[in-house]
């Protein structure tokens, strides 16, 4: 869930930045005019750019070694033991 949250806040920074800065150039918080057109396309592009961004970093630099084992969840004496990622004995 914090992901997700996180991955929206990403997508929408662009959009409060360019909103903080048209309130702060002294054109206000509601310029509908200053929304339309190019300035829209770009606000759309940054906000893709970072999200897909983040994505790719995040798929890039978790997860375990390629060669470790899978241990699925089980019951051992009446406990749930979750799933884990086993590393190989490197000797």
């Amino acid at each position: 869930m914090t992901r997700i949250l996180f991955q929206i806040a990403l997508f929408l920074s662009p959009f409060v930045a360019y909103a903080a800065w048209l309130h702060f150039a002294g054109h206000g918080w509601r310029a509908p005019e200053r929304w339309r057109g190019i300035p829209l396309v770009w606000l759309v592009g940054i906000a893709l750019a970072l999200t897909l961004g983040s994505l790719a970093t995040l798929a890039l630099t978790t997860g375990g070694s390629t060669k470790a084992l899978y241990m699925p969840a089980r019951m051992e004496n009446g406990v749930f033991v979750p799933g884990r990622m086993i590393e190989p004995d490197t000797k």
